[in-house]
């Protein structure tokens, strides 16, 4: 799933008016799963300069960057970091790792050859799917479309309890972008 899905899944599951101060953690637990995919990105374009070809098919399966992926995608780890902030009485990090957590679950059935160890350090297990958020030739282009009306259905649940100009202005934008990506996916994949 692509990452600003899981922000916009998990706020509009785990959000509560009565409980605006979550939010922020919630958003946060969504997106930390995904962060050292970004900084592995970011290295690989701007330092190591590799096309993005290798990116995918090479770098990203290294052990190094395989193992710093498993510790953002570890259900272990999180249920450990819930059990901590629970017992701490800290709502806050309570928050972070549910939805961490959430993001975790909606990963699991999504990734086929890119699968992460999501229950490392316990186990170097993957989960093969057989169907991936991405790749066509893994009903991709299905669970593409189902994706962006997931979330521009959530998106709009959303905009109805959020008060923010902010908050309201970024669910809009995001709801432009996947209106336009999946286009282009969708006229990509058509046209080949």
């Amino acid at each position: 799933m692509n990452t600003p899905s899981h922000t916009i899944l998990n706020l509009a599951i785990l959000r509560r008016s009565q409980r605006p101060e979550l939010t922020w953690p919630i958003i946060v637990g969504s997106l930390l799963p995904d962060a050292a995919l970004f900084v592995f990105y970011g290295w690989a374009r701007a330092i190591a300069q590799l096309p993005d070809r290798v990116i995918w098919d090479e770098a990203y399966y290294q052990p190094f960057w395989q193992d710093v992926f498993a510790i953002g995608n570890s259900i272990p780890l999180a249920l450990g970091g819930l059990g901590i902030a629970l017992w701490k009485k800290r709502p806050a990090w309570a928050a972070l790792f549910v939805s961490m957590l959430l993001h975790h679950a909606e990963d699991l059935p999504l990734h086929n050859e890119d699968a992460h160890r999501h229950f490392f350090p316990l186990s170097n297990l993957r989960i093969v799917s057989p169907v991936s958020y991405w790749d066509p030739d893994h009903f991709g282009t299905y669970v593409a479309l189902v994706e962006m009306v997931l979330v521009l259905g959530a998106s709009v649940w959303l905009f109805r309890r959020v008060r923010s100009r902010l908050g309201r202005g970024l669910l809009i934008a995001n709801g432009l972008f996947y209106l336009l990506a999946y286009s282009f996916f969708y006229l990509r994949v058509l046209s080949t």
